[in-house]
């Protein structure tokens, strides 16, 4: 019981943390362009930094999004995603044997009714 708590709170502590990085993610992203802003002025005909910034981070904020968009409409990679986690899950395999020797006997059950 002790050992299943802590690894329900480790899990809990561990979503939270991809959540945060996710947020890292966009930080990053605005200190790189930050950063780069000067080699950038060569490229796009922009004076000052913060203009750079107010046009590259709501950019790739867009293009981000965008590109989640493709995958989940036309991709469909979060069912991609669940089909293999239910592959590797033994609690989802376990469920799918019930469920089977359930779908097994209700299919026995109907043929004893029919034939009566």
């Amino acid at each position: 019981m002790v050992m299943r708590k802590a690894r329900d709170f480790a899990a809990e502590q561990w979503w939270r943390f991809l959540l945060g990085l996710q947020m890292l993610t966009l930080v990053n992203f605005t200190l790189l362009v930050i950063t780069a802003s000067d080699k950038l002025k060569v490229v796009i005909p922009v004076d000052y930094t913060s203009e750079l910034v107010f046009i590259l981070v709501p950019l790739g904020l867009l293009g981000a999004w965008l590109v989640g968009m493709i995958l989940e409409k036309y991709v469909k990679f979060p069912q991609a995603q669940e089909r293999a986690a239910k592959k590797r899950s033994p609690t989802w395999t376990e469920t799918f044997e019930k469920l089977d020797k359930i779908s097994a006997k209700l299919d026995a059950l109907e043929e004893k009714i029919e034939k009566k």
